[in-house]
């Protein structure tokens, strides 16, 4: 393979990653398969204003930051267990890619499931913001505050949108962010991405272990996408598998 990165040895998809490890099982080399050859992959940590230097912490999440900066590619998604870091990157790669110029602003799109066996709040007050602001609150984790999430949506920066609302809707030069895509049917999937206009991506993450309604569990979107999509030269998918947001966060493991 290293003589001749244009041989496909290992009969990868397109955008697939290749690991290499050592006898000691060590990771020493991380390739993908595109545009026919292997290619050596982005590893620079994300920088922004809003979440600051965001360094990977192993070597999926370097694999994730790839993906997510990938140019070819306009599906990304990001599946895993919860802390991983599947918001984190997602967010601060959307906000280093809008401080570029790549992107005009962010449409952080949730169906708003509620938690499996927890008592609904029933009606929420106020304008579609301050009914949607509570799902939204990953989002405002990560830019700081819900203030600072407020700011950024007086600015144009970031757009707040329901599932329900979007039919119709052509979306340019836009990042369009679905956060907890188990809770999306296949249906679901096909209507976000009929949305993505002339200039805009898609990012999906989601943990189909976490699954809050059986409708999911019977038609799940997130799962459908990434068997219907892999191999295509538009999509990008990696899957996180170690919690890193903290030693307690590991404990919920212990609880399956």
């Amino acid at each position: 393979m290293y003589n001749d990165k244009t041989v496909n040895w290992f009969d990868l998809l397109e955008n697939q990653y290749l690991i290499v490890k050592d006898e000691s099982r060590a990771v020493v080399d991380r390739y993908k398969w595109q545009n026919g050859k292997y290619k050596n992959i982005y590893r620079k940590p994300i920088e922004s204003m809003a979440l600051g230097k965001i360094k990977p912490k192993n070597f999926e999440q370097e694999l994730a930051i790839d993906a997510l900066f990938d140019d070819q590619s306009t599906v990304k998604v990001l599946a895993g267990v919860f802390g991983s870091g599947k918001d984190l990157l997602m967010t601060s790669c959307a906000f280093q890619m809008i401080q570029d110029g790549k992107f005009d602003k962010i449409m952080w799109l949730r169906n708003n499931i509620e938690v499996k066996d927890s008592n609904p709040v029933g009606f929420l007050p106020g304008d579609k913001f301050e009914k949607l602001e509570s799902f939204a609150a990953p989002l405002a984790d990560h830019c700081g505050s819900r203030d600072a999430l407020s700011l950024y949506i007086q600015q144009g920066k970031i757009e707040v949108e329901h599932l329900g609302f979007i039919r119709g809707r052509d979306l340019k030069n836009t990042i369009v962010y679905c956060s907890e895509a188990e809770h999306l049917t296949r249906k679901h999937v096909q209507l976000i991405l009929g949305r993505i206009g002339e200039g805009s991506i898609l990012f999906l993450n989601g943990d189909w272990r976490q699954i809050d309604a059986k409708a999911f569990e019977k038609d799940n979107g997130l799962i459908a996408a990434i068997d219907r999509l892999k191999g295509n030269r538009l999509f990008s998918y990696v899957k996180l598998n170690e919690t890193v947001r903290s030693e307690t966060a590991k404990l919920a493991d212990l609880l399956d």
